[in-house]
This record gives structure tokens, C-alpha cells and sequence, in this order.
């Protein structure tokens, strides 16, 4: 069994992908680059007059996280590869960076969508988490995107019950930290 600290570690070297895409789609939001990919993945398609995932989930943020992550898995593999030791959990030097980059960005991608799907046919705006105990559920969910990558990381990284808890539990302390950083930049409309 690994230290606490080594598993942090690993853990949250293992999904560094993820905050740096997050860190580069606010940047991309905030100066509104590459405007011809901000169309929604759902096209405006409804079902019972509700939007599918509405305006916030676009094709424009399934290329940021895919091309972040891929980008930052290959400066683990061939800058950092031989500094970080024990703490990585996945093998670089024998990763595709272009799969494993790529699993992991769709992965978060896809794991927003049954949240965002879930929210509008409540009617529960975007960036909004509803009230009373839907709020605590919807807030819950939507740190923990993370959570799906799992099923496109396993082929490099066993999912083990530590390694999937410690994930979730840096993803809920991380991603308030992400919001309020790309509200404070103003690459969001609230700090949620």
C-alpha cells in the first residue's frame, strides 16, 4: 500500500491532464478563442421542449480537453517522466500520448454530459445546481467529472478503491478552487 502523500501524489499527477485543460479552457473562454467551435454538442435538440445539454457544453470544450490533456501527457512522458519516480502510476515512457491524452479528455467530457442531460430536463439552468437537497446532489456531481475518466484510464491504471476515492475526494477540493480561479479571470459568470 502507498503513503498518503504518494497516493495524493499519484493521483493528482495522474489527472494533472485534466486541471491543466481546465486551467487552458478558461483562458480559451475568457479571450473567446477559436469562436467557430462554440456550438453546442447538442445542436439545440430538445426533448419535452428542454434542451439536451444546452449552450455551455460545446464541441469547442471537448477539443480544449482533449488537446490539454494530450498536450500535458506528453510533457510527462518526455520532460518529466524520469524526475517523478514512484509517484507516477501509470508507465510513461511506454503510453501512447495521443490515446491516453485522448481517453482522459473524453473522459471527463463524457462524464459531464448525464449531469448536464439530468439538470435541464429538471430545469435547472446551466452553471446552476437547483435548491434543498438537489442542490447538495447536483453540487456533488459536478465536481466530480473525474470520476468517468476512470473508465477510459483503465487500460493504463487499475482502478483500485483508494485511487478511485482519493480522486474523488481531490476532485471536490479542487474544482471550487478551478471555478473561483476562472471567475476571479473572468473566464466565469459565478464562482460556483
Amino acid at each position: 500500500m502507498r503513503s498518503i502523500a504518494t497516493l495524493l501524489a499519484g493521483v493528482l499527477y495522474l489527472f494533472a491532464p485534466l486541471i491543466v485543460a481546465s486551467s487552458l479552457a478558461g483562458i480559451v473562454m475568457r479571450f473567446d478563442l477559436w469562436p467557430s467551435l462554440r456550438r453546442p454538442i447538442d445542436a439545440g435538440r430538445t426533448l419535452h421542449g428542454r434542451r439536451w445539454f444546452g449552450d455551455h457544453k460545446t464541441w469547442r470544450g471537448v477539443v480544449i480537453a482533449i488537446i490539454g490533456c494530450i498536450v500535458t501527457v506528453a510533457v510527462q512522458k518526455y520532460a518529466l517522466s524520469a524526475v517523478v519516480g514512484a509517484v507516477a502510476l501509470v508507465e510513461y515512457q511506454g503510453v501512447n500520448v495521443a490515446l491516453f491524452g485522448a481517453a482522459m479528455g473524453a473522459g471527463a467530457m463524457l462524464g459531464e454530459l448525464p449531469n448536464s442531460f439530468v439538470k435541464r430536463q429538471l430545469g435547472i439552468d446551466s452553471g446552476k445546481t437547483g435548491r434543498g437537497i438537489i442542490r447538495a446532489f447536483f453540487y456533488v456531481w459536478d465536481q466530480v467529472d473525474v470520476l468517468s475518466s476512470w473508465v477510459f484510464v483503465s487500460c493504463w491504471v487499475r482502478p483500485t478503491f483508494h485511487l478511485v476515492a482519493t480522486s474523488f475526494g481531490l476532485a471536490l477540493a479542487i474544482h471550487p478552487l478551478v471555478s473561483l480561479i476562472g471567475y476571479a479571470v473572468g473566464a466565469r459568470k459565478s464562482a460556483r
